[in-house]
């Protein structure tokens, strides 16, 4: 199964490689896969531009296929991955508010 002997860093663990092979027999759930995805990114890795180098490798194995199997959910949930905004980094506490004593 293996193409190369160097992981791809856009699929380190060849999670989507692996599951857009089985396309039809891809049981799902996408969501969990799709998480499983971008947990094995590095952080030096956008989802986002990974996910958009790696759409067109699997688009066209998704013409006419029904909307209802695994695969294509998982195809449009990277879809919606390649088109999201980078997420910011948040520095300090989450509130603003100072902690007031009692």
């Amino acid at each position: 199964m293996s193409r190369s002997a160097a992981p791809n860093p856009l699929d380190p663990k060849s999670i989507l490689e692996q599951a857009f092979e089985m396309d039809d027999d891809f049981p799902g759930p996408a969501e969990d896969l799709l998480l499983s995805w971008l947990l094995s990114l590095g952080a030096e890795q956008p989802p986002a531009a990974a996910a958009a180098a790696l759409l067109p490798r699997y688009t066209e194995k998704m013409a006419g296929k029904d909307d209802a199997q695994p695969i294509v959910k998982l195809h449009r949930l990277l879809e919606q991955v390649a088109i999201s905004p980078p997420a910011t980094a948040r520095r300090g506490r989450l509130s603003g508010r100072t902690r007031r004593s009692s």
